[in-house]
């Protein structure tokens, strides 16, 4: 059956915030990103807890946060101390501008009200669109995403789907339309771990969104064979999964620390994620940086991160996803060559060394463009990145 290993519970929800410059010593312009901060689980809070590490020479980067995650009852609370902490930076000397990070659901009803304030207080606003949910939700809620996505400058996108779909959702506004801009998410990149163990992991909200259901049937048709791998997941339990019996050779962590998920990563083989419904998913990008053999599904801009250096299976292929994983498992040599490769590709590509300067030339030109300006200052703007 099934290992659960009980970890201490996850710490409270940290506001990871830079510390405001002395006055009169700094008067580089702000970048504030709103959004969910601190020891909370899903890939938002891991794109802001990376923004908020690296270092931008021109810039400052700040977080302000505006929820503590899915269902936390202080979370209203946040919302509602960016609505006076807002306004307040309209006191500072400082030039500041918001990028305000949602997905769908609830947050755009809270950052989308963020929005609208941070624009009626005459700041440069973008939106960064996170989840693979929009579409969904954008079928559902046209109106209310409609209005939302025609509030801010810029939208910045994670995929060509997502690209395409904020496109078709929010026409053309009045005035001036905004900017969308495909951006990349990207990872500091650790020390090669010097070795791997015989370990599959998976980390991420355990559900049916995430496949989890098509990786159980997969593990269970080829663990008998392989007594020598177990599954490691690690993750909220969403209740359907928790109805389905847990296959042998299955390590539960539960929710842990972000940490806790970087440790692992460096110590497993292979990293497998059978989503259903993707953009750019953190957790591949980590895995790769830590030399894992990567597996996962064509969805969102899966296929075009792994191509080359990973494995891409069909969505709902149970078979296929076990044909996938036995045969890393049964050819180390071939998992050791894909994680180097994938390694490389996050170093290529997603880095924080190239990406830092991307971010930094899109944040100058939400300040200084406002949708006019073809070419602002800024640092030179890389090949890789897509305006519309």
């Amino acid at each position: 059956m099934g290992e659960t290993v009980s970890e201490s519970p996850m710490p409270g929800p940290e506001v990871m915030e830079r510390p405001v410059s002395a006055a009169g010593r700094d008067r580089r312009a702000v970048i504030v990103h709103v959004g969910v901060l601190g020891e909370v689980p899903g890939g938002m809070a891991q794109v802001l807890h990376e923004y908020l590490a690296w270092s931008f020479p021109t810039l400052e980067v700040r977080g302000m946060a505006s929820t503590l995650g899915r269902g936390h009852r202080w979370s209203i609370g946040r919302a509602l101390l960016c609505v006076v902490r807002i306004p307040l930076c309209l006191l500072s000397r400082r030039r500041h501008a918001f990028v305000v990070h949602l997905s769908s659901g609830g947050s755009f009803v809270r950052e989308g009200a963020l929005v609208a304030l941070a624009k009626l207080c005459r700041f440069p606003v973008a939106i960064h669109l996170h989840g693979s949910m929009f579409g969904w939700f954008a079928e559902r809620r046209p109106r209310l995403v409609r209005t939302v996505l025609n509030l801010p400058d810029v939208i910045y996108v994670l995929s060509a789907e997502t690209e395409r779909l904020v496109g078709e959702v929010k026409g053309r506004s009045a005035r001036r339309p905004a900017r969308v801009v495909k951006v990349a998410n990207g990872v500091e990149i650790p020390d090669e771990p010097p070795s791997k163990e015989p370990v599959v992991l998976f980390a991420g909200e355990v559900g049916s969104r995430k496949g989890v259901d098509v990786l159980w049937e997969a593990w269970s048709a080829i663990t008998a064979e392989r007594p020598d791998w177990r599954l490691v997941v690690a993750g909220p339990v969403e209740p359907e999964i928790e109805a389905l019996p847990t296959p042998p050779g299955v390590t539960m962590l539960g929710t842990v620390s972000r940490e806790a998920v970087l440790d692992w990563e460096a110590r497993s083989a292979i990293a497998v994620l059978p989503s259903r419904n993707e953009a750019l998913p953190m957790f591949l990008l980590e895995s790769m940086a830590r030399g894992c053999a990567a597996v996962g599904t064509k969805v969102g801009d899966v296929a075009e991160l792994l191509d080359g250096c990973g494995v891409v299976v069909p969505v709902n292929d149970s078979e296929g996803l076990a044909t996938a994983l036995a045969g890393l498992m049964d050819d180390p040599a071939t998992a050791a060559a894909l994680g180097a490769a994938g390694r490389a590709r996050v170093i290529e590509t997603y880095s924080s060394t190239v990406l830092t300067p991307m971010f930094e030339r899109a944040w100058w030109s939400l300040l200084n463009d406002r949708r006019r300006s073809p070419d602002p200052p800024g640092p030179t703007q890389p090949t890789d990145a897509t305006e519309t």
